[in-house]
């Protein structure tokens, strides 16, 4: 009955030795194989997509039997399922416990109440105390409540924000100041002492108020038990209490920027820069005197370095002028120069249009000279050159004296029907014959009858010149 079932490895090696002959046979003689055997012919396309089908729905089988695979899909229906459950329990626990004054974190209005809370806390129970008992030499504005009625992310933003005002114009915006946090637990044993003796000191008073007031120090104080403060605490990291620290916030990088990380900055998730930390123990040990220096010590680096940055700001600035005053002395010169050289190039010009209206205007009076003498040479050819003869009866003469304004005497006979014109052209081309006389634009006249000869067409006869007559010239240039 017994039997022996071979494996599939000894069937393997049996049909591998079963067919063993055949392909020996086959290879010994090549000719009777491709005669008698029939050939191999490729596989068609569409088997190879079957088997590539077949090999996909394996695989797709094996993933999903996979238990990485079940288990994903067990925990996404389990958490389904405890969130279906759950669901009415939380809306029945946050209808029996609903959030308290100070719980809600996403409000401004609730995070700068709680800071409010704090600051009525901490003003009746140690400011009023001090306030009561202050000596004439006190300053009563150094013994307020320093605190910040603004919520923790709030006053972070805030600094931030002038911090980046401050790096975009240094000359108009002051610097960001200090941020000195505190965080309050009022169920712990150590803190009313702490706030008695130390924080409520008259001396670290007047520091922070000091401070405050001068712009550098910014004061926030809030509870643990508050949202708001309660974000404090995980943001710095706090786990023993009281907690003291002294930061300094870093400005937004740029405007756009700002709208970027909204989301990271209402967590108060900033790049504080930690100047001073105590917290727990070691700050319930601290006297005021020591916090006082601790204090002081952190806001004069501060100051130091603010110092630094504003000497270096009034060095560019005054490089700055210096560059512009240099750069402005450049271009007066090169103005004034250019200015000298425009004048020059002016007084050439009009120097040059002078002389030219000069060589135009001696030109048009030579001109006009030459045209006066032709026309004067013309009329007297016309009219008869030279004068008539004295022994010629049948002619009307007039014998006419010419008085020159330098009292010579100038004699010559005309016909009674030549035109004060022929008279006007005579004397043009005596004074051109001689130059010492330098008579141009001239008039004549008569002293018996007294008139002037300004009528060039009217003739020596019908001005009564004959036969003879005595004519006053006028120089009109003299």
């Amino acid at each position: 009955m017994d039997q022996t079932i071979p494996s599939s490895s000894a069937n393997v090696g049996a049909a591998s030795r079963r067919r063993a002959p055949d392909i020996s046979a086959s290879t010994s003689n090549p000719r009777e194989g491709s005669l008698g055997a029939p050939s191999r012919r490729p596989p068609a396309p569409h088997d190879e997509d079957d088997d590539r089908s077949s090999r996909r729905r394996r695989f797709n089988t094996s993933l999903l039997l996979s238990p990485a695979f079940l288990l994903s899909k067990a925990i996404t229906m389990l958490t389904i399922f405890l969130r279906i459950i759950f669901f009415p329990i939380r809306k029945a626990a946050s209808i029996l416990f609903p959030p308290g004054e100070y719980d809600n974190l996403a409000s401004t209005d609730v995070s700068n109440h709680a800071a409010k809370a704090f600051i009525q806390m901490f003003t009746l129970q140690y400011i009023k105390p001090i306030q009561s008992s202050v000596n004439e030499d006190d300053d009563v504005s150094l013994l307020q409540c320093p605190f910040i009625e603004k919520g923790y992310t709030n006053i972070i933003n805030d600094i931030a924000n002038q911090g980046q005002m401050h790096n975009e114009d240094e000359d108009h915006n002051p610097p960001p100041p200090l941020l000195l946090i505190y965080l309050h637990s009022p169920l712990h044993g150590k803190v009313p002492s702490f706030l008695k003796n130390t924080l409520g000191n008259k001396r670290v008073l007047q520091l922070m108020n000091q401070h405050s007031q001068s712009g550098t120090l910014s004061c926030w104080g809030g509870s643990v038990h508050t949202a708001d403060g309660s974000n404090a605490k995980d943001s710095l990291q706090v786990t023993s209490f009281p907690f003291m620290a002294l930061v300094r916030i870093q400005p937004t990088r740029t405007r756009s920027s700002a709208a970027a990380t909204a989301s990271s900055t209402s967590s108060g998730q900033r790049n504080l820069e930690l100047l001073f930390r105590m917290e727990g123990p070691a700050l319930q040990t601290i006297n005021s005197t020591s916090l006082h220096t601790h204090l002081s010590n952190a806001i004069l680096k501060y100051q130091g370095i603010l110092s630094m940055a504003a000497m270096r700001r009034m060095q560019r600035q005054e490089e700055v002028m210096l560059r512009q005053d240099q750069d402005r002395e450049y271009r007066e010169t090169l103005e004034e120069d250019q200015k000298r050289e425009r004048d020059k190039i002016e007084e050439q010009r009009l120097q040059e249009e002078e002389e030219q209206n000069i060589r135009e205007n001696i030109e048009i009076a030579q001109n006009e000279k030459q045209n006066r003498l032709q026309n004067a040479r013309d009329m007297l050819r016309l009219n008869g050159e030279g004068e008539p003869d004295l022994n010629d009866k049948s002619i009307l003469q007039a014998r006419v004296r010419l008085m020159l304004p330098s009292g010579k005497r100038v004699e010559r006979r005309f016909r009674g029907n030549d035109t004060i014109n022929v008279m006007r052209a005579f004397l043009v081309l005596h004074f051109d014959e001689n130059d010492d006389i330098g008579i141009e634009n001239f008039q004549l006249s008569m002293n018996y009858p007294k008139k002037s000869l300004v009528d060039g067409e009217k003739t020596l006869e019908s001005e009564g010149l004959c036969p003879q007559a005595v004519i006053m010239v006028q120089d009109l240039d003299a």
